[in-house]
C-alpha cells in the first residue's frame, strides 16, 4: 500500500488535459468513432504506464480474475456504447442537430455542463434504494479503483448514461465538432478518475473532476460518499454532494455479502432482474 507517499502533481491527467484541444481540432474532419478510438488508445496507454511507474495504491493493482471481469465488462458495453451512438445519431439527424448558432468553443464550455448534469442526476438517483442501484452495482462492487474497471459497468449503465449526456445536446442543436470534443473530454475523465495512480491536481479539483474526488465517490464509508458528478464538480456543489477530504481506506459497498461476488460478472449483470 503506498497511498501515504507524498504526492505530487497528477502529471498524466494535466498533459491528458493539455493534449486533448490540439487533438480535438487535429480530428475536427476525421471520422469521429476513429478519433474516439484514437483518443481511447492514447489514453490507456498513458495511464496504464502511469499506473505502472506510480501506482497510488500497490493492493489496488488488478489481478487475473479482475482482468477476466474487465475485459468481459468491455467487451459488452462496446457493443452498448455502439448501440446509443447509432441510435442518437439517427434522432439527432430528424431533428435539430448542428442548428444551433454559437461559437464552438461556447458550445464545448456550455454543452460539458449540460450533458454533466444528465449524468449527475442520473447517477445520483442510481445510488437510492431502486431499481437503477441494482443495475449500477456492478461498477461499485471492486474493491479497488484501477484503470481496468474504469469502464466496467452494467451495458443498461452505459446506454442510459451515454443517452443522458449526449441526447440534449443533439436535441439542442449542438455542433457534431462541439458534441465530439465533448466527448472525448468525458472518456479522458471516466479513465483518469479511475486509475491507480499517485498525483493531486490542488485547487484544480474546484473546476474538473479528479481521482482525487471520484475516489471518495467509491468509499464503502456512506459518510465519504458524494462527488456523483465525473467530469466537472460543478453540480455537486450547486446541489450540496461536493466531497473534498482525505482518501478513503476502502472502497466498494457498504454490505457486500448481500449481493454478489465482485468476479460474478454473469451475476451481476443479472442482478436487477433477481428478486
Amino acid at each position: 500500500m503506498t497511498a501515504d507517499r507524498p504526492q505530487a502533481w497528477h502529471w498524466p491527467h494535466l498533459t491528458l488535459l493539455a493534449v486533448l484541444p490540439p487533438f480535438a481540432w487535429l480530428t475536427r474532419e476525421h471520422d469521429a468513432t476513429l478519433a474516439l478510438l484514437g483518443w481511447l488508445v492514447l489514453n490507456v496507454t498513458l495511464l496504464a504506464g502511469a499506473e505502472r511507474m506510480r501506482a497510488f495504491r500497490d493492493d489496488w493493482r488488478p489481478e487475473r480474475e479482475d482482468l477476466k471481469r474487465d475485459a468481459g465488462a468491455w467487451s459488452i458495453n462496446a457493443l452498448a456504447d455502439a448501440i446509443a451512438g447509432v441510435a442518437i445519431a439517427l434522432l439527432g439527424a430528424r431533428l435539430s442537430a448542428g442548428t444551433l448558432d454559437w461559437p464552438v468553443l461556447l458550445q464545448i464550455v456550455v454543452g460539458a455542463w449540460l450533458a454533466e448534469l444528465g449524468g449527475y442526476a442520473l447517477h445520483r438517483i442510481s445510488h437510492g434504494d431502486n431499481w437503477l442501484w441494482r443495475v449500477h452495482l456492478l461498477h461499485h462492487r471492486p474493491h479497488k479503483l484501477n484503470l481496468a474497471n474504469a469502464l466496467t459497468a452494467h451495458p443498461l449503465n452505459a446506454l442510459y448514461d451515454k443517452v443522458a449526456r449526449v441526447l440534449p445536446l443533439v436535441l439542442l442543436g449542438f455542433d457534431a465538432h462541439a458534441i465530439v470534443a465533448i466527448t472525448l473530454f468525458q472518456l479522458t475523465q471516466s479513465l483518469v478518475t479511475h486509475a491507480n495512480v499517485r498525483g493531486r491536481i490542488g485547487w484544480l479539483n474546484y473546476l474538473i473532476g479528479s481521482a482525487e474526488l471520484h475516489r471518495l465517490h467509491h468509499s464503502d464509508n456512506l459518510a465519504d460518499a458524494g462527488n456523483f458528478g465525473t467530469a466537472l464538480p460543478l453540480w455537486d456543489q450547486v446541489f450540496g454532494s461536493f466531497r473534498y477530504q482525505s482518501p478513503p481506506r476502502q472502497v466498494g459497498v457498504y454490505t457486500p455479502q448481500a449481493y454478489p461476488g465482485e468476479h460474478q460478472l454473469l451475476a451481476l449483470l443479472a442482478w436487477p432482474w433477481r428478486r
